[in-house]
């Protein structure tokens, strides 16, 4: 009866991390979100301009997307969504060094 339950308990917590289902893809709420205007002046209220105040910087000129459609390379021919928050995946294969053009010539006697 434990392994059954213990199996349900860890599907339930995989769950509830998000798993592996990444959601990068749309428009989200907080995208749509405006800045306020500062508060009008108000009657023995005054609002000072603080240099230590935090600023929103305003937005990019070239917005970076959130999700990106690039080619697999496990499977070529095939799209798969690239998430931002992801690190790209990492590149096993090592490249063989290139020759060093500093070393000299071994001695031919």
């Amino acid at each position: 009866m434990r392994p059954p339950l213990t199996a349900l308990a860890a599907a339930v917590l995989l769950t509830a991390c998000g798993g592996v289902s990444r959601h990068c893809v749309g428009e989200f709420e907080y995208q749509r979100a405006q800045t306020l205007p500062v508060p009008a002046q108000v009657d023995g209220l005054a609002v000072r301009d603080s240099p230590s105040a935090l600023q929103i910087p305003p937005p990019p000129a070239h917005p970076v997307p959130f999700a990106r459609e690039v080619e697999d390379p496990k499977k070529p021919g095939k799209m798969r969504t690239e998430c931002l928050d992801v690190p790209p995946p990492l590149n096993l294969k090592a490249e063989p060094p290139a020759p060093d053009a500093a070393k000299p010539a071994p001695d031919q006697s």
